[in-house]
Order: structure tokens, then sequence, then C-alpha cells
């Protein structure tokens, strides 16, 4: 009987379900981390109240960006100061800042002493003013980690107990 090459077959067997089982809990936070992060990289283009229109109503999009412009201007919005509706129309609501490996997403219309004193403050307590955006790769590396380090660690750890105890075998002659 060879302990050895049985206790090693059992470590595969087991570290290879102990696998699937952190692939299949990890999974949702894991695809909902890279979900998030796709349908923040597809945020429309500066002109996005003009795209979002263009996709709904496809019959505009022969207008260029002014024609159609000042057509919702005058339909729509016309209580509105022009300057205030261009600045709402051409400028994305929100600005996508990294910062010590993370992510951040701000408002557009936040000041650059108001982002960096939100980042100070992060610097400072570890909280942020505003929601940081997933890490999508570090979440995947940590479950990763647990996945493939665990059974490496029971591997060594049973490989050196079954060493330490082949030395109170009987000797062969």
């Amino acid at each position: 009987m060879n302990w050895r090459r049985g206790l090693f077959r059992l470590w595969i067997v087991g570290a290879a379900l102990f696998v699937l089982a952190v692939a299949f809990v990890s999974y949702d936070t894991i695809k909902a981390e890279f979900d998030e992060i796709a349908s923040i990289q597809k945020l429309p283009a500066p002109s996005s109240i003009l795209a979002q229109f263009r996709q709904l109503y496809p019959e505009y999009k022969d207008w260029n960006d002014d024609q159609l412009a000042d057509a919702m201007y005058k339909k729509f919005y016309s209580d509105m100061q022009r300057e205030e509706f261009n600045k709402r129309i051409t400028t994305s609501n929100v600005r996508i800042i990294e910062f010590e490996g993370g992510v951040f997403e701000v408002p557009a219309d936040a000041s650059e002493k108001q982002i960096a004193a939100a980042l100070a403050s992060h610097k400072k307590s570890g909280t942020f003013d505003f929601p940081p955006l997933p890490n999508a790769w570090a979440t995947l590396g940590v479950w990763a980690s647990i996945a493939f380090g665990i059974p490496l660690a029971v591997l060594v750890l049973g490989a050196s107990l079954v060493w330490a105890f082949s030395g109170f075998a009987a000797k062969r002659s």
C-alpha cells in the first residue's frame, strides 16, 4: 500500500473540488464588478443627451449636433438660459479619476479643490466622499489566491507530515 500516492491523489481530487467551489461562490461578485466597470467605460460621449436622443429617435440621425441642439432647446428647454442648456448638453455629469491604484467617479462640476480635499481625506482616513469604482482585477486576484493558495498550503502541510511520519517507519532490509 502506497500512502504517499494515495494521499496525493486524494489531494488532487480535494483541490479540484475546492477550486470549483470557490469559483461557484465568487462568480456572481466578480461578474458584477466586471459588468459595472464595463458599463462605466461605455459612458456616452460628451454630447450624451444628443446621443441618447438619437438612439431613441433614429429619424434624427442625419441632423448634426448644432441642428439637433437648437431643435431640442426650442421644443423642450426654452425656459432655461441657452448657456446653461449648452453646458448641460455638452458636458458629461461625471469624471473618472485614478488615485493610488483606485478609480473614483467624481461629479463633473466638482472643483479641483473639492476633488483634492476628498482625495486628501481618503488618504488620511481611508474614506472617500465620492464612491470608488470596483477594482475587479483585484477582486479576481483575491479569489484566485484563495482558490489556489489554500490547496497549495494543504499540499505542503500534508507532504511535510508524510515526510515526518515516514521517519517512524521500520527500516527495509
